[in-house]
């Protein structure tokens, strides 16, 4: 092949720097928002955002060209400096992230599931639901 073609879906979890509720109201919106027009930026496509007051989950199709560190790295520092300059200028992500491959056929559920994650978390922590993911249960 002349070409290099990929197809490499992540999602993407980070939280707030000591799991602080800055992301309420209309700032959890916004940096989704802003976070689509980086992935945008960086070759990528972001299919679904969301997240709850304390960290966001990103779904997007990784660019050829960029390895997952660099994507996360390029996301979260753009995303943090957006944040203090527009809401809080104490805002931090956390150093870590956990980042799953998600197949084409699971897409839609994986997109479903990050929109309703305020919902979602009135029943399990983020904290129990990696935990659950990393175990395999």
């Amino acid at each position: 092949m002349s070409r290099s073609y990929t197809n490499v879906t992540i999602h993407l979890i980070f939280s707030t720097k000591n799991r602080r509720r800055y992301l309420i109201e209309d700032s959890l919106i916004d940096i989704c928002r802003y976070i689509n027009g980086i992935i945008e930026n960086i070759s990528g496509k972001l299919l679904a955002a969301g997240g709850d007051e304390d960290h966001v989950h990103i779904l997007f199709a990784l660019p050829k060209d960029k390895s997952l560190i660099d994507c996360v790295r390029t996301i979260k520092s753009n995303s943090s400096r957006w944040f203090r300059e527009n809401y809080n200028a104490e805002f931090e992500w956390q150093k870590g992230y956990a980042a799953f491959s998600v197949s084409r056929s699971n897409v839609y559920v994986v997109s479903r599931y990050i929109r309703n994650q305020q919902e979602h978390h009135r029943q399990m922590t983020l904290q129990e639901e990696c935990e659950k993911y990393l175990s395999g249960s």
